[in-house]
């Protein structure tokens, strides 16, 4: 948890990602959060981190899906552990982002200049501005319950 809270305080977001039917909650950097990161900065193919950048997985296609879950499971957190970073602020706990690999849905819920859900791996996407719990079915917001 102490992890946790030191990455809220580093500007790190809070987002769910479904896969395979199952939901999974993590607090990753902006960036990250971006699953065409080639579409968003074509220039950072050409960037000496781009190995250490998720792995080198700059555009999230199907076949990468797996993958980037792999780089990205460091950062998995529980709703219970997130719910105890009490020194985090009401808006460093509020879920910014849903992706659904299942349905090809991003929700953007991070109202700031930067707009994640244009870049998306294809035409198959789907992606839109809301509120990202309004999109977890209701069993599982009550384990959220406290974040907006």
């Amino acid at each position: 948890m102490a992890d946790l809270v030191k990455k809220l305080n580093a500007d790190y977001l809070l987002g769910c990602i479904r896969y395979q039917n199952s939901y999974f909650l993590y607090a990753m950097p902006l960036g990250w959060w971006i699953l065409n990161y080639d579409k968003y900065d074509p220039s950072f193919r050409s960037h000496a981190d781009l190995a250490s950048f998720r792995n080198g997985i700059l555009n999230v296609i199907d076949s990468e899906v797996g993958n980037f879950l792999d780089t990205i499971e460091c950062d998995k957190v529980t709703p219970g552990d997130f719910k105890l970073a009490v020194n985090a602020s009401a808006e460093e706990r509020r879920l910014n982002f849903f992706i659904d690999f299942d349905g090809k849905l991003f929700i953007n819920g991070y109202f700031e200049n930067v707009e994640p859900e244009e870049y998306l791996p294809d035409t198959a996407w789907r992606g839109e501005i809301g509120y990202p719990i309004e999109f977890l079915p209701k069993a599982l917001r009550v384990e959220f319950e406290g974040l907006s």
